[in-house]
């Protein structure tokens, strides 16, 4: 028997679960009570349970783990489950569209929760923080929580970033496909500001004139700065219920919590957005009162095909209950007792057979306070023995062994109905499933190699524990016998895993043999020791340099015979080349001692001094062309000699001038005075 001691009321369900294993105790079967944090969340765990009864458990306390393990050890190993009600499971739990109400007989009905009708406000956060998979399993919460309200309830969704923008006014709810339209429009981005959302949630609620009033705040942040007391406070007192939800860690839980006791409401924490849904579907059901019926009510009993439960029970003997949850029953499903009204019947009791198991859901509980006539009923033990019973595994017979190995990444398994008689033998059917780590389910193709032995093969790829459930036939007509044979394998992990100690005779051998050393975590500054670090010599083919040197000079061989280049020309080009570089320099030089001399030349005229002139002579002047013309140049850039006329070598005499020569001279001086302004008598002279 679970109990959830995180329940609204865990006195009253330990008590309860109390009084359920004495009455099964007092039946002859041996069960235990245990926390809900102590059941195994893998299946293979669930293997040695025979029957497991949840008593009032929520399935968000359950979790998504815990839920599907069960449902995989009803459906797929044969298991038995039985689940007492309270104001903490079925519709009210959060059962609604969950692995675990797909393997109970009941199920969450919207049509029969319509008493009261309820005007729900929801708060949606779609600041940045919820882009992903947040803002989208809060659209899907919201659609979910807008399917289930009733055509007389109103509905309206605000949503909030930074400003708060009403993504379906407050509403009634029977257009239901408009309204999950507008809802799917819902996107992401911008900052968190909560509290003109929930003003105005506030607002509207108040002008409407429903029978429940309610809010649902979710959000995943922490909200700028609002009197969120005095809010809650004033919805309080308007009789408007706020429930929170904090998703992930980063939301502000001790304002959310603050507010839902304010206003009494709920708080919720999501670890992750999968369990949105859940908290929205059990908060539209609480909020409308619906999924509750607490009153006292006398059961009805009514025949049914399998009586396996009730049998020995009469309708005169059944006391009252004081209260049940709300659901509907499955087709397909035995519903010996009910709570009957003019337009239809509550189940109380449902149970049937789902894949290889059975399951039980009793819709009352909590014997202290719903069924305080039932605990002190005599047959009250008589009717939980046979429930238990009914739901147990079948036990396989003795005669039939089984077998699985595990070899190379693949299972085997064996079946030997040796010891069955040998007219039996032939009548043997089986089949077969294998359930994985992750509960996802293979076929088992189950094989005859030999009279009365049957083997089959599985893969095996990812380690953990391997389910194999094989439900078998056996005998013809009153012999006729049915059951599930279940064994398990297991892929452990690489051995390496097992090792909790270093294996450090083994590292000094391989540091001894490498000629290397051993390390130790006391010292790691050895690491970087100088005499430590040994020279690393690295051996590499010399081939391919000797190819690119062969490539090199062939190609230079190939030039000079092309080019036909010889030794002597080769050294003449280079001379050629250097003479060239040096007279570019000398021209340079004389460049800048030319630009020196004009440069005085203009300081002297500008200060009205005279520059001396050379003498002329009557030589006739030589051009840069003439030998002695480089040597004469040199000394006057060099400043040597520049007041002194250039001379040519002695080696011809010019011819002596002409008369003619003569008075052309003359002319040409007498003008050049003229020409500097000289007085007449100075060119007389």
């Amino acid at each position: 028997i679970v109990v959830d001691p995180a329940g609204a009321n865990p006195q009253d369900d330990s008590s309860s679960a109390a009084i359920l294993a004495e009455a099964l105790h007092d039946g002859g079967i041996e069960c235990d009570v245990i926390q809900l944090d102590d059941l195994p969340e893998d299946p293979a765990a669930l293997a040695d349970c025979s029957v497991l009864i949840l008593s009032n458990v929520c399935a968000l306390s359950l979790g998504q783990n815990r839920q599907e393990s069960l449902a995989s050890y009803v459906r797929d190993m044969g298991g038995g489950l039985i689940v007492i009600g309270g104001d903490q499971a079925f519709s009210v739990g959060g059962y609604a569209r969950t692995p675990l109400e797909e393997v109970l007989p009941v199920e969450t009905s919207r049509d029969k929760l319509q008493f009261l009708n309820l005007g729900m406000v929801i708060v949606l956060d779609r600041s940045g923080s919820m882009v992903g998979e947040k803002i989208d399993m809060a659209r899907e919460a919201a659609i979910g929580a807008v399917q289930m309200l009733g055509c007389l309830d109103c509905v309206g969704v605000v949503a909030f970033d930074s400003g708060a923008e009403w993504v379906v006014p407050l509403r009634p709810a029977a257009d239901r496909t408009a309204i999950i339209k507008q809802v799917a429009t819902i996107g992401a981005g911008g900052g968190t500001d909560m509290y003109p959302a929930l003003e105005q949630a506030w607002a509207a609620l108040s002008r409407v004139t429903t029978n429940f009033k309610h809010i649902i705040l979710l959000t995943d942040g922490q909200s700028m700065p609002g009197n969120f007391e005095a809010l809650a406070n004033g919805c309080g007192d308007s009789g408007i219920t706020i429930s929170t939800i904090a998703v992930g860690p980063d939301a502000d839980r001790a304002l959310l919590a603050r507010i839902a006791q304010l206003s009494d409401g709920r708080m919720y924490t999501a670890q992750s957005a999968q369990t949105l849904p859940q908290i929205f579907v059990r908060e539209t059901v609480l909020a409308s009162r619906s999924g509750l019926f607490e009153q006292p009510f006398l059961p009805q009993l009514r025949p049914t095909i399998d009586e396996s439960i009730l049998a020995g029970v009469s309708a005169s003997e059944i006391p009252q209950l004081q209260g049940h949850v709300i659901t509907s029953a499955k087709p397909m499903t035995y519903v010996p007792l009910v709570r009957a009204t003019e337009d239809d019947a509550f189940p109380i009791l449902a149970y049937w057979q789902v894949g290889l198991g059975r399951s039980v859901a009793f819709t009352s509980g909590m014997w202290p306070r719903w069924g305080p006539q039932w605990a002190g009923w005599a047959k009250f033990s008589k009717i939980w023995t046979q429930a238990a019973r009914y739901a147990a595994r079948s036990q396989a017979p003795g005669n039939l062994e089984i077998e699985t190995t595990i070899v190379r990444g693949e299972g085997h398994v064996s079946i030997s109905a040796e010891h069955l008689p040998t007219r039996t033998q032939s009548s043997l059917n089986l089949l077969g499933q294998v359930i994985g780590p992750d509960h996802s389910v293979t076929p088992l193709q189950m094989q005859r190699v030999g009279v009365g032995r049957f083997e089959a093969t599985f893969p095996v790829n990812t380690p953990g524990t391997y389910l194999l459930s094989m439900p078998y036939s056996l005998g013809t007509g009153g012999d006729a016998q049915t059951g599930v044979l279940q064994t398990g394998a297991v892929l452990s992990y690489s051995p390496e895993y097992r090792a909790i100690r270093d294996n450090e005779s083994t590292l000094v051998e391989l540091a001894r043999r490498t000629g290397g050393r051993l390390l130790h975590l006391d010292h790691p500054e050895a690491v970087f020791e100088p005499w430590s670090v040994r020279p690393v010599y690295v051996r590499r083919p010399f081939w391919e340099d000797l190819v690119r040197l062969a490539i090199v000079l062939f190609l230079l061989d190939v030039a000079v015979r092309r080019i036909a280049v010889t030794p002597a020309g080769a050294v003449k080009a280079v001379r050629n080349y250097i003479r060239e570089l040096a007279g570019s320099s000398r021209m340079a030089d004389s460049a800048g001692t030319l630009g020196a001399l004009r440069g005085v030349k203009a300081r002297a005229e500008a200060t009205g001094q005279r520059v001396p002139e050379a003498p002329v002579s009557n030589r006739p002047h030589r051009t840069f062309k003439d030998a002695a013309a480089p040597d004469a140049l040199e000394r006057a850039l060099n400043g040597t000699d520049f007041d002194k006329p250039v001379v040519a070598p002695p080696t011809q005499r010019p011819p002596p001038p002409t008369q003619a020569d003569d008075n052309r001279m003359t002319r040409l001086l007498k003008a050049k005075r003229r020409a500097r302004g000289d007085d007449d008598n100075a060119a007389g002279k």
